[in-house]
């Protein structure tokens, strides 16, 4: 580790109150050393179901064909779909030591996975999946620090517009081929390829110039200063590596034969079905991973996903809705794990069509949600209101209140619709029972206000589709969110970020965006982003269901899951007893 980044200053502290146990996490990322402060930026467009900006005609026949061999091909379902902030890695029992061998599964319902490409339009949602397979150049401590990783140090100039990257030595992706600074070149600049539309790639400025002066050395040259670079490299796609060799054999087809330089390799998958991970032999880290396999599987409902975990057919449950949490309450075998939401869960607005090119429509369905009902007699209180896409989990959350946003009031909701001569719109909801069922209820609350919202209950790959090429009028998301606000709502909301699914063309957003990202100091920042939940509250491009912590049930045969305060968790420290 380089001595540039010692961790040393303390953040306040969330108790995390789980079924069995409480643990305490930091959900502020924080790089303090001598010569590099940096504030942490993490987005994952994403990400949760994902974040493709355009998907190829070709990708798109090719995922068709897919689809019809294996009936359940999906694209990654959770960035419109739900998808946030983890919990603390759970202690082991006693002293117990980590114990090398045995197998571990997990099971998932309602969201699925098209391929494993890390640097296309539709990035899998499911992230501990693809941190078991990719490696970051940085990487996040569950404790909310950015660490060094497969870059072992780094260090950036005074004016910042340069950071240099050392790299380690010896390491090889899962093909035998060597990772070295021109496969970080090559994947940086895939990234940001305009040809690629890479899901994630807006977390990089798209102008950046890479070179590899020599093999272990990697310089990132910058327009203007962007603090959100660190925790971009270690929290988002744009800072996994994939072996170049790989990418350029399979091409289109890359992400259904992923190669990285992670603890676990693809030994087999049915697309968006089941995939299974066997330990990489010659991986970096010595004496990791304990796990010899990991196999992830793809459930038809929420329920059997649950009956599943308690049946011992599985050792965690990833994305717990409210409904199973409450249902696992007083179980003695099975954890919650829980941190302070970072996601949202709300209803994006096509700004550039009928009916929500009209700012009195977008607003007339805020006031028309009745957000507290839904907490108390649908999330049993898991989820909680919200007024911002910045949840309480981010160091820059602006509080609970929210002045500008279109919060509860019937009488103004009905007033506007009167105003407008009525509003009727069809929304994009994935097809699995929980949103189904929150849908429903939305769907009644906004009749009150004489609100007509149809719902359009499809596959999540359809509904990435359709948003990302603004062929909706309103679609259902949890995006997922990270700590650095930069890296999760400038994609969505800034007209110039390239993905901008909502079509929102507002100057006075873009510059507040622009400022967030470019100025330093993380109160200077805060105050910048408080000003952005502002405007966005009143141009009301998305409006709020609830926050949305994201929930994993997990047995106490399984230890060593790092789960972070985003939606990533990493299993290289990964072991089960009993095996």
């Amino acid at each position: 580790m380089s001595d540039l980044l010692r961790m040393g200053k303390s953040v306040p502290r969330h108790t995390v109150r789980t079924a069995t146990c409480a643990t305490s996490i930091l959900p502020s990322g924080r790089i303090e050393g001598e010569r590099l402060t940096a504030v942490g930026r993490l987005y994952t467009i994403h990400n949760s179901e994902d974040f493709p900006p355009r998907i190829s005609s070709e990708w798109r026949t090719h995922m068709r064909a897919r689809v019809a061999a294996t009936a359940l091909v999906t694209a990654a379902a959770l960035l419109l779909a739900g998808c946030s902030g983890s919990g603390p890695a759970p202690a082991d029992p006693g002293n117990a030591q980590p114990v090398a061998g045995g197998d571990a599964t997990f099971v998932i319902s309602g969201r699925t996975w098209a391929h494993l490409d890390i640097a296309v339009p539709a990035v899998t949602p499911i992230k501990g999946l693809i941190n078991a397979i990719y490696d970051s150049l940085l990487r996040m401590t569950p404790e909310g620090k950015i660490i060094p990783w497969l870059a072992k140090s780094y260090e950036t100039s005074a004016d910042r517009l340069s950071w240099t990257f050392h790299l380690e030595q010896g390491v090889t992706f899962t093909d035998g081929t060597p990772f070295n600074a021109e496969a970080v070149k090559f994947n940086l600049e895939r990234q940001v390829d305009p040809d690629q539309h890479a899901g994630e790639g807006g977390n990089l400025p798209q102008d950046i110039t890479v070179a590899a002066p020599d093999d272990s050395t990697v310089v990132i040259k910058l327009s203007e200063p962007d603090e959100a670079l660190p925790s971009a490299l270690a929290t988002t796609s744009v800072g996994l590596m994939a072996s170049p060799t790989a990418v350029k054999k399979w091409g289109g087809e890359y992400g259904l034969h992923p190669v990285g330089t992670g603890p676990f390799m693809v030994k087999s998958q049915v697309v968006g079905q089941e995939v299974k991970l066997v330990k990489n032999p010659t991986y970096w880290v010595k004496g990791e991973p304990y796990l010899d396999s990991v196999t992830y599987r793809a459930l038809g409902s929420a329920d059997s996903a649950l009956q599943t975990l308690k049946s011992g057919g599985a050792d965690v449950m990833d994305f717990v809705a409210p409904q199973q949490a409450n249902a696992a309450e007083g179980d003695a075998n099975l954890t919650l794990m829980k941190s302070p939401a970072l996601s949202v869960n709300q209803l994006m607005l096509n700004t550039q069509k009928p009916p929500f090119n009209d700012i009195r429509a977008r607003r007339a369905v805020g006031y028309a949600i009745d957000q507290a009902t839904l907490a108390k007699s649908l999330f049993f209180g898991y989820f909680k209101p919200t007024e911002s896409m910045i949840g309480e989990g981010s160091w820059a959350w602006p509080g609970e209140k929210v002045d500008e946003y279109p919060s509860y009031d019937l009488a103004e909701a009905k007033k506007l619709v009167n105003e407008i001569g009525g509003l009727s719109f069809s929304i994009k909801v994935s097809n699995s029972s929980d949103f189904l069922q929150q849908a429903a209820a939305v769907q009644s609350m906004l009749a009150k206000a004489g609100i007509d919202m149809k719902i359009d209950a499809v596959e999540p790959s359809q509904k990435i589709a359709d948003v990302f090429s603004h062929n909706y009028e309103a679609g259902q998301f949890v995006i997922p969110g990270l700590p650095d606000p930069d890296n999760y709502v400038r994609p969505f909301f800034d007209s110039t970020a390239g993905a901008n699914p909502s079509g929102l063309q507002d100057a006075t957003l873009d510059a507040l965006l622009a400022k967030g990202r470019t100025t330093q100091g993380e109160q200077a920042r805060k105050d910048i982003y408080k000003q952005v939940a502002a405007r966005m509250g009143e141009v009301a491009a998305t409006v709020y269901i609830s926050d949305f912590p994201v929930m994993r049930l997990q047995n106490k045969r399984i230890h060593g899951i790092q789960y972070l305060v985003t939606d990533i968790f990493y299993l290289d420290k990964a072991w089960v007893s009993g095996k």
